[in-house]
């Protein structure tokens, strides 16, 4: 009798120590949460803006951060190459990333050399294996303005990705980015 109020005890403790816990037992479904409706409006002032369309839905970063989310890029004058990413958008149920490389020394259009996406939720994908540009798509980035004096960068691009494992495109549109590598 004794071993079986134990056990009940136990069964009854347990789920009222789950709910001290922080971390969530299950991840919130992501089709329930709020995306912003419009995509920012395109800018060359260095607003801080990375955003995107992905097979329709609108990808914008939140907050900021190194390790939530932020924009980082580099700009390279000895091999006129530019790199950006909307770092980790990890907010609101999110934590995913989009990482665009192509070599540029003023503005127009340039082919994307590198491109890659990451959804760190999803159990077919991991950081060592991103989805990754499809070849012959047409993926490209236009500078509207590379300012060197000013630090700032802005543009716009598009690419096709994808991931074998994961077994599916990803089409990533209407894509715009303005950032000042300076602050």
């Amino acid at each position: 009798m004794k071993n079986k109020f134990l056990l009940l005890t136990w069964l009854l403790a347990v789920p009222l120590l789950w709910g001290g816990c922080d971390k969530p037992l299950f991840k919130p479904d992501r089709g329930s949460i709020a995306q912003p409706d419009e995509l920012p409006p395109i800018t060359t002032t260095g607003e801080g803006n990375f955003a995107c369309k992905i097979n329709g839905v609108n990808w914008q970063r939140c907050g900021g951060g190194f390790l939530q989310s932020s924009i980082l890029g580099n700009w390279s004058p000895n091999y006129k190459i530019f790199q950006i990413s909307g770092m980790r958008r990890s907010c609101e149920g999110f934590d995913d990333s989009i990482y665009l490389n192509a070599i540029v020394d003023s503005a127009g259009f340039y082919p994307l050399k590198r491109a890659h996406f990451d959804d760190f939720n999803l159990d077919c994908q991991d950081v060592a294996d991103p989805y990754v540009l499809q070849e012959g798509a047409s993926n490209w980035v236009e500078i509207l303005n590379l300012d060197t004096d000013e630090f700032i960068v802005s543009g716009t691009f598009q690419c096709t990705l994808v991931h074998e494992g994961c077994g599916d495109t990803l089409f990533i549109t209407d894509g715009r980015f303005d950032y000042d590598w300076a602050n």
